[in-house]
């Protein structure tokens, strides 16, 4: 990928302790952010390898020592993906569909009727001739429609009881369109989109039933968010969608570059069901949360069966501390490590961060910026701008 891609720029957020989202205790979900305005695709491949992740322009990485939910970073070899029995059936399942040669029982009455009896409907169903369909699989650079919108509010209400009164288009611009990543174009006229951020969309005979939210990068395309049509739960849409992702994977993989092989699906929590799903998909690797390198995730799950949060790269069991592993020690650092990290002025200026007023006024601006060092690492620290 060429270098000559700009560059990127941030505001320091700083650390958070909220709920947490997956198991609901309260002030346990321990993280530290920052504020991308505008961020290299290169240098957001770098960063998800060491443990961040974007929600919009929120770029965040849990401390997953304090956090009650440790969050693991997971990836596909997509180029080595085996698939299994229940993940065909689901391919199977949308084709048959697809054919006609499917149909579910009214979603109505699935809801009440017992699994046995869903079965047998199912079966008495396949014999039964049905209408055809055709199904449209298209990517897109991320945007707003309507028709998004509406599907993402019937999505979050349904399945995720969310409050209409809560759901706003503004929130959903921020979360799902709206994204720091610099669009560019694969290298030497390769066909495609480019890296950036994406829309996939599922169109059932001319209908929106689904979208997939994703970042296309050098090494990866990486799973942000995916929200779909409950009419259509009964087509696995979730699963079909990591499936069609791999696809993409490959794809990319043989027409764009061959570093290009790596599908991320995000986080990988243990102890939740909702999470630990991810990995069914083989073979995964998650990363070591102390050297950032990966190690294969049957060999962690073991550990993480054991224990709430394992250093995989440590053959012991991990002792706490002050400073989470992985991270630089804050007390530690001094002005001599930080002459690298630059700020960008109100006038377009760029200076070391040590010659900014800011810097010699502020204890608590100096603080910041050795903890938003730590979190990001001294290579990190010289190429992003601070602003």
């Amino acid at each position: 990928m060429s270098k000559k891609n700009g560059f990127s720029l941030v505001s320091l957020v700083g650390s958070n302790q909220g709920d947490c989202g997956y198991c609901h205790q309260k002030d346990t979900s321990h993280t530290f952010g920052i504020w991308a305005h505008v961020l290299t695709c290169e240098d957001y491949q770098t960063l998800i390898d060491h443990g961040w992740r974007r929600s919009g322009h929120y770029l965040y990485k849990p401390n997953l020592e304090r956090s009650c939910c440790p969050q693991y970073t997971i990836r596909l070899n997509a180029v080595e993906y085996k698939q299994t029995k229940s993940q065909r059936k689901v391919v199977n399942k949308l084709n048959r569909f697809l054919e006609g040669d499917w149909a579910p029982k009214d979603t109505n009455s699935m809801d009440t009727t017992s699994e046995s009896d869903q079965k047998k409907a199912s079966k008495n169903h396949a014999k039964e001739p049905s209408q055809k369909h055709t199904l449209e699989v298209l990517l897109e650079p991320s945007s707003f429609t309507k028709e998004k919108y509406d599907l993402y509010c019937k999505y979050q209400t349904e399945i995720h009881k969310d409050e209409p009164s809560e759901l706003k288009p503004e929130s959903f611009k921020r979360f799902l369109v709206e994204s720091p990543l610099r669009e560019e174009p694969f290298e030497d006229s390769k066909p495609g989109q480019g890296f950036g951020s994406f829309h996939q969309k599922y169109i059932l005979d001319g209908k929106l039933i689904a979208v997939a939210v994703l970042d296309i990068l050098p090494k990866c395309v990486s799973s942000v968010y995916f929200f779909y049509d409950p009419q259509y739960a009964f087509l696995a849409l979730g699963k079909y969608s990591a499936l069609k992702e791999i696809s993409l994977v490959q794809d990319f993989q043989k027409t764009v570059s061959s570093e290009l092989k790596w599908y991320y699906m995000g986080f990988y929590i243990h102890t939740c069901p909702k999470m630990n799903y991810k990995g069914q998909f083989q073979p995964s690797d998650l990363l070591d949360p102390k050297l950032y390198t990966w190690f294969p995730i049957q060999e962690c799950q073991k550990r993480l069966d054991k224990h709430r949060f394992v250093v995989f790269s440590d053959p012991d069991e991990h002792t706490p501390g002050d400073t989470p592993p992985g991270w630089l020690d804050v007390k530690s650092l001094k002005d001599s490590d930080l002459k690298n990290v630059h700020v960008l002025s109100d006038k377009g200026q760029l200076a070391p961060v040590t010659a900014s007023i800011l810097w010699k006024r502020s204890l608590k601006f100096r603080q910041n910026i050795k903890e938003y060092v730590a979190a990001v690492g001294h290579t990190m620290a010289k190429r992003l701008l601070i602003c």
